[in-house]
């Protein structure tokens, strides 16, 4: 990074662990109301922020748990929120928790982690803080030593005796940070004194200020990191302008800063990371999605920025760097950050790649220090500096250490030696605090006690860290869903049957809008330019488009537009002029432009921005507008019906419950509504909704359960699951992308499948519902090259079960309508798969007029067999009978007597051979008898 001294870690790269080692479930708020990291970590466990704990906790989990967790185990004894945390570098099981509740406790977690809720502190500080708590930091040297900062003031706190040893109050308001030296003599602060921010080096055994200087002039909040032993602070904040910078200041030439550097943010305060050892910076913003890292050089203006920037999908809520000792070293891991995120918590390595990892590479690993404190906080008090002494990372070099545990009040001393072994293994070569003796700190006259609650206790198998390659996560497991469609994939249909050519396609129409409609004859596309055109084009004549085609002018913008699912020749469009348009297609399709409709529908005081009809009854259509009403039309009669009660505010979207009865509503006003529209005009169920501003979606999967597409407050995509008879809450959500456009649901019944295409995308989504659960399955992608405006879907029965294909549609692109289809691969293709082909729903009959609709009458669509005439379905074909085996072997043991017989008997059969025998004399020629006489 230097122009003249490279760097060993210049080419370090980020290896974000996969989902499998990611701790999932979590539910972060978008408000912590502290200027804290929200996670924090040591070898053995790790302790971050979640709403699902109660108010004054945090949950606890063992170091290298993964998974989903129903909920957390918890430190709770707190009365109000936690605003900082900290865990003692030389204990790992000790953690240290401040309070708005202005007190501060001490923890001792059980070796095997917390089994539901550890409500008994070790040790509560003194008497309660003036203020609340700001900050807790233990000292980097010192045994038991502890800075807090409450107000204006930083207190250090000698944990052994309860007592404070020194208080610093040379500031004049809230102290926003605080960070020791590497040696822990000094301490730096920054505080927002009068609106500026000021910086502070402390002396705290001398009880002053050493010097100070103006930081920051932003308002918002800043941070301050010392860099270990050198002479560098670096401080994070905002200048007057908004604008997240980093100032670098050096204490011998402490009245400017050496160099300040903009971050470019402006939402979140950057947080700082130092690793020691490799002399390497790390920042993060709160609210960002990047990570950036700085070396530290010996010149001016000292730290050097790396050319890798990491880039996430996720916001940072809160950020956590390990100690060096948990890292894996034989995978050159240097560093890794534990990111906070809104539903997860996700390990970030740093790695430098190298040829090859069987070595240990001791360039990139300097000694670093070891677990066992210098001196003791009286020690430390009375001036000793006495640097912590500092051990090897290499595993073969690793030596069993003798440990001095921390002197209690009666001044006994205890000695835990490590067992020594063959060859130190890399986790096995420090003593696992945890295991180790435990510090007996002040006041601890209560043991502490585990609370039988219904947490879920993580179960691990191995306290080893996965490597940043390949996870191996210790995972809590939740059954996994054998899905029939797992293995299914889209596939775009032959150019023969595109539409191309599509002439001045609007692009930028609502996105309240559906923007494209299909149905079994005709599809219908927006149209640039003034009028509102909309322009139809018959499915079955496919090709190449002119300059000039055909179309329906509305004299408006169109807000909406929608096609009968009972008349294919109906069209209903919804214009900025309030009034809504039906219109008739002639038959043959268009041949000339339109410009006057079949009739008009006035009812709407101002624009309608959302029409949707009757899912089993035709001639119901029901439309919503910026006027706050919800009207429903009888078409035949061309008038309202009925009138539900106006909403604060336009909806983002409306659907039919399948059975027709129920109307669903998601509203800009923050609600989701169910109405019954036949019995009340007021809505039956009600909830408040907190999906965000930038547009929903709403389908029914079944007759009591909705599924919501919309956004979370960060601009995430995301899906949510109700139930109709709660919606308090979502049943489940799941989080996608940050995109801008709107996820479209359609919803398969027959085969439970949700596919979703959005405005800007090149992909189409598929999830498949699990009832049983109430979940979403993620399912294979279609993935193209090029974006589309919408995709729609077509009936069922266009599909081709020969080619088993589960569902069709067309993608509207920039300028073609382009088919594509979703097929499941299968062996047996000869017969008609009837396990995911069930009866299909005759979706374009209507089961019941308008008329007896609106007399209360519900009715049932007829259901059609998929299967073609002559194919025998999968569940009668005959089953595979597996091929006998080439070579068959009888191990079964013999007895002695079996051996014994089988030998006599073939000794019997060979003399029985040799009897048969001729004699070797009968086969010579011998003298004949008339011979003899001579």
């Amino acid at each position: 990074m230097s122009r003249f001294k490279v760097s060993k870690y210049k080419n370090a790269i980020t290896q974000p662990f996969k989902k499998e080692g990611w701790i999932n479930d979590l539910n972060i708020s978008s408000n912590l109301n502290s200027n804290g990291d929200h996670i924090k970590a040591s070898r053995s466990f790790v302790a971050f922020h979640n709403d699902s704990t109660s108010t004054g906790s945090i949950a606890v989990l063992p170091m290298g748990c993964a998974g989903r967790f129903s909920s957390f185990p918890q430190v709770s004894g707190h009365e109000a929120f936690v605003t900082d945390f900290d865990f003692s570098p030389f204990y790992d099981n000790v953690l240290c928790t401040g309070s708005e509740d202005c007190t501060v406790k001490l923890w001792q977690i059980p070796e095997d982690g917390i089994s539901g809720v550890l409500s008994t502190p070790t040790t509560t500080l003194g008497s309660k803080f003036v203020k609340r708590v700001e900050s807790v930091l233990f000292h980097p040297a010192a045994d038991n030593v502890l800075a807090v900062s409450s107000g204006a003031t930083v207190n250090i706190w000698d944990l052994d005796t309860n007592k404070s040893l020194f208080a610093l109050s040379e500031h004049e308001d809230t102290v926003l940070d605080i960070s020791w030296n590497g040696i822990g003599n000094q301490l730096a602060s920054i505080c927002k004194d009068n609106k500026q921010k000021k910086l502070r080096i402390l002396d705290p055994r001398s009880r002053s200020c050493s010097q100070e200087t103006a930081a920051h002039s932003g308002l918002k909040e800043s941070r301050v990191c010392w860099l270990g032993d050198s002479d560098i602070i670096v401080t994070s904040g905002f200048n007057q302008m908004r604008s997240a910078e980093l100032a670098t200041w050096d204490i011998k030439n402490f009245s400017r800063p050496v160099n300040i550097q903009s971050v470019g943010g402006n939402v979140g305060v950057p947080m700082l990371f130092y690793d020691e050892d490799c002399k390497m910076l790390y920042t993060a913003a709160k609210s960002e999605t990047t990570i950036s890292f700085f070396e530290l050089t010996e010149k001016s203006p000292f730290l050097s920025q790396g050319p890798h920037l990491y880039r996430g999908a996720a916001q940072h809520k809160g950020m956590a760097m390990l100690p060096k000792q948990a890292l894996v070293v034989m995978s050159c891991e240097i560093a890794r950050l534990l990111q906070l995120t809104q539903n997860a918590i996700i390990p970030i390595s740093y790695c430098v790649q190298r040829k090859n990892y069987r070595d240990f590479h001791g360039d990139l690993f300097p000694d670093t220090k070891g677990e066992i404190p210098s001196m003791t906080a009286a020690q430390w008090s009375e001036g000793s500096n006495e640097p912590v002494a500092k051990v090897s990372l290499d595993p073969s070099k690793r030596k069993p250490v003798a440990k001095k545990a921390p002197t209690s009040k009666s001044g006994a001393q205890e000695t835990a030696v490590l067992s020594a072994g063959s060859k130190p293994t890399e986790h096995d070569a420090l003593p696992n605090k945890s295991d180790s003796t435990k510090p007996p700190l002040a006041n601890a006259t209560a043991t502490p006690t585990t609370a039988s609650a219904d947490a879920t206790t993580p179960t691990v198998t191995s306290k080893d860290t996965p490597t940043p390659s390949s996870i191996a996560a210790q995972k809590i497991f939740a059954g996994v869903h054998s899905s029939k469609f797992r293995h299914m994939e889209g596939k775009p249909m032959h150019r023969s049957i595109y539409i191309e050519s599509i002439p001045n396609l609007n692009t930028t129409i609502s996105g309240d809008c559906n923007s494209f409609q299909v149905n079994r004859d005709f599809m219908v596309v927006p149209l640039a330019g003034a009028g509102g055109r909309l322009a139809v084009f018959e499915r079955s004549k496919p090709g190449r488009l002119g300059r000039e085609v055909p179309a329906i002018e509305n004299s408006g913008d169109v807000l909406d537009f929608a096609l009968d699912p009972f008349n294919n020749r109906r069209l209903v469009v919804s214009l900025d002029t309030v009034r809504v348009l039906v219109w008739r297609i002639p038959d043959g399709g268009l041949t000339e432009t339109l410009r006057e409709p079949e009739f008009k529908l006035q009812g709407h005081r101002e624009k309608a921005n959302i029409l949707c009809f009757h899912p089993l009854a035709s001639d119901v259509l029901a439309t919503a507008g910026y006027d706050g009403k919800i009207l429903i039309w009888n078409l035949v009669k061309q008038q309202v019906e009925i009138n539900l009660d106006p909403v604060q505010e336009a909806l983002f979207a409306m659907a039919w419950s399948c059975d027709g009865t129920r109307l669903a509503t998601v509203g800009r006003d923050g609600s989701i509504k169910i109405y019954n529209p036949r019995s009340s005009a007021s809505p039956v169920m009600e909830a408040p909704w907190t999906g965000g501003s930038h547009g929903a979606r709403v389908v029914w999967l079944r007759n009591d359960v909705i599924l919501i597409s919309s956004f979370t407050k960060s601009s995430c995509r995301q899906l949510s699951i109700y139930k109709t008879d709660d919606l308090t809450k979502p049943s489940s959500v799941s989080e996608l992308d940050v995109a801008p456009g709107i996820l479209v649901p359609y919803f398969d019944e027959d085969t439970n499948v949700v596919f979703l295409a959005a405005k800007g995308d090149s992909s189409v989504f598929a999830y498949e519902y699990v009832s049983d659960s109430n979940t979403l399955f993620q399912l294979p992608a279609f993935q193209t090259s090029c974006q589309h405006q919408a995709a729609c879907f077509v009936d069922k029965i266009e599909c081709d079960v020969k080619r088993v294909d589960v569902a069709r549609g067309i993608r509207l692109c920039k300028s073609s309508a382009e088919p594509f289809l979703f097929t499941v691969p299968r062996v047996k293709m000869d017969y008609f798969q009837d396990d995911i082909y069930p009866d299909t729903r005759v979706k374009w009959k209507a089961a019941v007029t308008a008329e007896e609709w609106f007399a209360g009458k519900d009715g049932t669509q007829d259901y059609i067999s998929l299967q073609p005439e002559g194919m025998k379905p999968l569940s009668e074909a005959p089953k595979m009978v597996p091929p006998p085996k080439k070579y068959e072997y009888d191990f079964k043991a013999k007895t002695d007597e079996e051996k014994k017989e089988e030998l006599v008997s073939a000794m019997i059969d060979r003399m029985v051979e040799r009897d048969q025998e001729p004699l070797p004399q009968d086969a010579q020629e011998g003298v004949a008898d008339d011979e003899w006489d001579d």
